[in-house]
């Protein structure tokens, strides 16, 4: 056996990175397999209701590849009516797999034939996910070290496979919210204009007068053109196209896209990681809709100031304010930033008062 504690941690440094279940699974078998003495490695899930699926393989014998791995999609055996009953709770030997004599059934077994495996149940706290089963040429019995090993690894798996299910499912809740602020938007901005065109354009037909028929086509045209850019800042919102040319220039781009004037100035050198400037992104572009929507100016102002490993962000305005104690819990603009501030692990505060403008202070480490 090659030295376990070097495969644990290239293992855990592997999961560590990974995101994407599937892939993360074939990486991970790949990985024990080069590593180790084991000559093949397959991963089986297994649902709620008891049918399972082969999700993963490396190296599979030909006889156990046949048929499009017919032995191993298909039937049942005894690890997965263990896993089923919920009496697979740690690494074991399998005396008698009945897919590996299916596959040697009628074959010359020599001393290269895989007709063993060791099986490791693949959890994570309460959750159960499936089974890896590892195998070796001319080897019956796993020792217990050995098993040790792979119960190890299979717990770093379940505990992936958990981690990454959570954070797919926060970002399905992300994408629900988003969504469900986008359609208030629209109704609220562009639903609104749209229907002022329509009534308006239904009373232009009743009209004699040349100046007051003029006059309404204008009012039309304006309309229009204010729905056209609230439709350019909503589709901006969804895909900030120019955040790859770095997130002032994406800033400047959209309050222009929005038509607001926005001061913007640094202190030390500028440098944030992609994924924190992201959502860095969308917590001044929530704030500049704010200043946009309610502030009654067009003029706002954004600070950045990097000090070692400490950024703080200040993006204020003089517009009319408003009282902070009278804030809706609802409010999802605020609530938003506040999340995606906490989300990079910062600290999210803002002050403001009538009459007197708004000021929102960001301050997280990188």
């Amino acid at each position: 056996m090659t030295d376990k504690l070097r495969v644990l941690k290239e293992i855990a440094e592997f999961l560590n990175a990974e995101t994407d279940k599937f892939e993360m699974i074939q990486g991970v078998i790949n990985l024990l397999i080069d590593n180790t003495n084991y000559d093949t490695a397959w991963v089986i899930f297994i649902n709620e209701q008891g049918k399972h699926e082969l999700i993963g393989h490396y190296q599979l014998p030909e006889r156990l590849a046949a048929n499009n791995y017919d032995y191993l999609k298909n039937g049942t055996c005894w690890c997965v009516q263990k896993f089923n009953n919920n009496e697979l709770h740690k690494a074991s030997n399998i005396i008698a797999c009945s897919r590996l004599e299916k596959a040697n059934r009628n074959q010359v077994i020599t001393e290269d034939t895989i007709t063993h495996h060791a099986t490791v149940p693949l959890l994570s706290g309460d959750e159960r996910y499936g089974i890896l089963n590892v195998g070796a040429k001319n080897k019956k019995v796993y020792e217990e070290d050995e098993l040790n090993l792979l119960e190890s690894i299979g717990f770093q798996i379940g505990s992936t496979i958990r981690r990454i299910e959570l954070n797919n499912q926060e970002k399905e809740t992300l994408i629900v919210r988003e969504r469900q602020r986008l359609a208030r938007e629209l109704h609220d901005s562009v639903n609104q204009m749209l229907f002022s065109i329509s009534i308006t354009a239904n009373a232009a037909q009743t009209l004699k007068s040349q100046e007051k028929m003029q006059n309404t086509f204008q009012h039309v045209e304006t309309v229009s053109r204010h729905a056209m850019q609230e439709m350019k800042a909503l589709i901006w919102q969804l895909k900030p196209i120019g955040l790859e040319n770095g997130l002032i220039n994406a800033v400047e781009h959209y309050a222009e896209l929005i038509q607001l004037h926005v001061n913007m100035s640094i202190d030390g050198f500028y440098k944030v990681p992609d994924m924190i400037e992201a959502q860095l992104y969308r917590i001044i572009q929530e704030a500049l809709n704010n200043v946009r929507k309610h502030a009654e100016t067009n003029e706002a102002n954004i600070h950045l100031k990097f000090e070692g490993d400490q950024v703080q962000v200040i993006i204020d305005d003089d517009g009319v304010g408003f009282d902070t104690h009278e804030i809706k819990p609802e409010n999802q603009g605020l609530k938003n930033m506040k999340e995606r501030t906490e989300k990079i692990g910062g600290q999210f505060n803002i002050t403001s008062d009538k009459n007197s403008g708004t000021m929102i202070h960001i301050s997280f480490n990188i």
